[in-house]
């Protein structure tokens, strides 16, 4: 009968501690200690032949973005689609970018939900046409950074 109850005391005594243990890195989670964005910063990953130059989510919640254009030739985007918070914006505005240069900036969608200082991530997919042969190219990725 002793082996019974100390080992139900070792248990008792090393679950409260387990369960204090949880309970505190839960609370470290919800205030956000362990957001690997608010470490990262900006990052655009993905994009081939037409990239991301430079983006932004104010905290009303207007994104916007610039284009650069790494296809070796002149192109017109014709649609730009991104999705947050289960939202999906689409852009249907030609915008022409020649060869090298970089497009004026876009305003791609007016995003509901965002708050100021919280991080986001922001799948983005780019429809373009190369203009000297008229193919139809798509690039994607995602755009991740912190609302301001």
């Amino acid at each position: 009968m002793v082996k019974g109850q100390s080992a139900l005391d070792f248990l008792m005594t090393y679950g409260w501690a387990l369960l204090l243990i949880v309970l505190a890195v839960g609370a470290l989670f919800a205030l956000g200690v362990f957001n690997t964005g608010s470490f990262v910063g900006a990052r655009a990953v993905g994009f081939t032949q037409i990239g991301v130059s430079a983006w932004r989510v104010n905290g009303s919640g207007n994104f916007t973005v610039q284009l650069a254009n790494r296809a070796g030739t002149d192109v017109n985007v014709t649609n730009i689609t991104s999705t947050y918070l289960g939202n999906t914006f689409v852009t249907n505005q030609t915008v022409s970018i020649s060869n090298g240069a970089t497009s004026a900036t876009l305003a791609i969608a007016n995003m509901t939900g965002v708050t100021a200082g919280a991080t986001y991530s922001v799948p983005m997919s780019i429809i373009y046409v190369d203009r000297l042969t008229g193919f139809v190219y798509q690039t994607s990725g995602t755009l991740t950074g912190i609302v301001g």
